[in-house]
């Protein structure tokens, strides 16, 4: 098909298109370029209908577009594609709010515990703020809405930033759920916002303060050996915006007169900005420095003290006014942040913000990390330029509309289209080991009688080492520019999912896909408090009756063919499902008094089936 393909371009290329019409473009990637076309109308791409983007996608197109575009697709959202086409369904997606608090449902979570223990000992005096509550709540929480909420595109997005802006429980948040869930709202709220909008609302976070260390950041004093934290300054310009060097539009690195990389910015950019980000402390506390309240005060915006105004000295807080927000101007990335009073000091952070926004790297920069974490590892320059163009101006004169933003990634060509250099053996990505579980939990009827999908996760992250903001290093599960040894790095092409991938991890999975799938436990299910009494109803497991049917020999490729369309867009080749086949054939099955086979056996064959399609190599590279 990849060479009938080619030919038809290469005949194509050689064609001059000169129809009539109000519209003439000129497309071509790989081997065929300068082809174009004219169209009949000013107002319709013609090359839509030669690329196919002007046609409803069939269900394999249906199926890989919602791989980019959600965390798991059942039939029924494939056929939902098919039926509306791409652009309409993501329009769809994008007009939904959020429909799901994770917060909300933790403390629905923890509303429950207190309402137990009360039950048991009504004098015992339990209340939210004198109940502990865990990680795993969070992650409970997290399960729900996943499971549950319509506005999917949002749910995988979210996910894409929160493997961006990065906070974990590691280090400083650990056994505070309501920090992390209320960072994940913030994520969630402002997935389809806009960038500058999430740089404000992250730098004000206490749960980026606190994990990265310039939460009570004071101002330089020299006689008490008190300088500004830098962690966060070099943190929200390397990670979150603009990266180490200078960049194109598209995404490739500037070079100066000797070849070399430009960097971005130095030591003393960060020392500058890190005097910007002083004076920040907790929301709901009376003066920089003071610790922390409660649980409660990670779910309140950062305040602004441009003074310090007490000091502990000798066991009692003593008055003594210090500069909380650093004074003077400051200078980083070529710009200059006027001396103002520090009591205005709050304007400095939105100056600085305003500067790294407008950075022309951010385009850039943005674009290939979404890119990355969505579609693909190595996208082109010109995909990359597309992106960031986007990013740059939606159309209506807006920078940073990431709605517009994620609309350009998964409409793209690179990313939908029949294009002629599909044959780049280094397209597609290695799917997130996290992904590959919601795959599964969202593409199979996961049911449960009270619709509640409780699910701590807790072994699958020491199955996988990946669940959200559990990321070991605010470098995030993996870095964008990681290549493992071999083929991949002697080509200069980057593959970040494989810093995961080893023969333990790889041996884990498959073991926890044994688990997930031929013995029934897809999801961990833990009382909320000691001694609950185990709900049945909250206990999700898959419905495969509908497959029942398929399961005897005559109909196993059918049964194949569902899930390699469900799990693999119809990517698992026809030699592997053939080696898929007679495995299953090969496994017996008996037959009851009246010649139906035993269920056992059927389901077997079933759980079976899928396993061996989510770990061959056409389902674990999505291309």
């Amino acid at each position: 098909m990849k060479l009938k393909l080619t030919v038809f371009f290469i005949i194509l290329s050689a064609i001059n298109f000169n129809i009539q019409g109000q519209q003439t473009v000129t497309f071509g990637l790989g081997n065929v370029k300068n082809v174009t076309v004219s169209s009949s109308s000013n107002s319709t791409d013609g090359t839509k209908t030669l690329l196919s983007s002007g046609y409803l996608p069939n269900y394999n197109s249906a199926s890989r577009f919602l791989s980019h575009a959600t965390l798991g697709a059942k039939m029924t959202d494939i056929q939902s594609v098919a039926t509306l086409g791409k652009e309409q369904w993501i329009d769809n997606q994008l007009n939904l709010s959020n429909s799901f608090s994770t917060e909300t449902y933790l403390k629905s979570l923890h509303q429950i515990m207190v309402d137990s223990m009360l039950r048991d000992n009504p004098a015992g005096g339990y209340t939210l703020d004198n109940t502990g509550v865990q990680n795993w709540h969070f992650d409970a929480s997290w399960f729900q809405g996943s499971m549950t909420a319509p506005d999917v595109l949002r749910w995988r997005v979210a996910l894409a930033l929160s493997e961006i802006f990065v906070i974990s429980r590691i280090s400083g948040l650990d056994g505070q759920p309501y920090a992390l869930a209320n960072y994940y709202d913030v994520l969630l709220n402002n997935a389809f916002g806009n960038y500058r909008t999430i740089l404000d609302k992250i730098t004000y976070h206490p749960a980026m303060g606190s994990y990265l260390t310039f939460l009570n950041n004071h101002a330089t004093n020299t006689t008490k050996q008190i300088y500004p934290d830098e962690n966060y300054a070099r943190e929200i310009m390397q990670l979150f915006s603009i990266g180490l060097y200078k960049l194109n539009l598209d995404g490739t690195e500037i070079k100066d007169a000797n070849n070399k990389s430009i960097p971005t910015y130095t030591n003393t950019d960060i020392a500058a900005l890190a005097k910007v980000f002083t004076g920040l402390g907790w929301g709901d506390r009376p003066y920089l420095g003071h610790y922390q309240k409660d649980k409660w005060s990670y779910t309140k915006r950062m305040k602004f003290f441009p003074l310090d105004s007490l000091e502990y000295y000798q066991g009692w807080w003593q008055p003594k006014i210090y500069n909380g927000h650093e004074p003077g101007s400051k200078t980083f990335l070529g710009s200059t942040i006027p001396n103002r009073p520090v009591v205005q000091g709050e304007q400095d952070i939105q100056d600085a913000l305003n500067i790294i926004f407008n950075h022309p790297n951010v385009g850039p920069f943005i674009a290939r990390r979404l890119i990355q974490r969505l579609v693909a590892s190595n996208p082109s320059p010109a995909y990359i330029q597309r992106v960031a163009t986007v990013f740059n101006d939606n159309g209506s004169g807006v920078r940073g509309d990431l709605k517009a933003v994620v609309r350009a990634i998964l409409l793209d060509q690179e990313a939908c289209d029949c294009n002629p250099d599909n044959n780049n053996n280094y397209a597609g990505m290695l799917r997130e080991p996290f992904v590959r579980y919601m795959n599964l939990m969202r593409g199979l009827k996961l049911t449960t009688q009270s619709g509640v999908y409780r699910n701590v996760m807790y072994t699958l992250y020491n199955r996988i080492e990946q669940i959200p903001l559990y990321s070991p290093t605010v470098f995030n599960f993996f870095q964008p520019d990681y290549s493992p040894d071999g083929e991949l790095k002697t080509a200069k092409k980057f593959a970040p999912e494989f810093q995961l991938l080893n023969s333990q991890t790889l041996t884990a999975y498959v073991n926890a896909l044994n688990s997930w799938l031929v013995n029934d436990d897809p999801v961990e299910f833990w009382g909320l408090f000691n001694n609950e009494t185990y709900k049945p109803d909250q206990d999700a497991k898959f419905d495969l009756l509908a497959d029942s049917t398929l399961a005897i020999n005559a109909k196993i490729p059918q049964l194949l063919d569902k899930y390699n369309l469900i799990l693999a867009h119809g990517a698992v080749t026809k030699e592997n499902i053939e080696i898929i086949r007679k495995a299953i054939v090969s496994m017996p099955y008996t037959y009851d008094y009246y010649g139906r086979p035993y269920s056992e056996d059927v389901y077997r064959r079933i759980r079976m089936a899928i396993l061996l399609i989510m770990v061959s190599p056409d389902y674990l590279i999505n291309r």
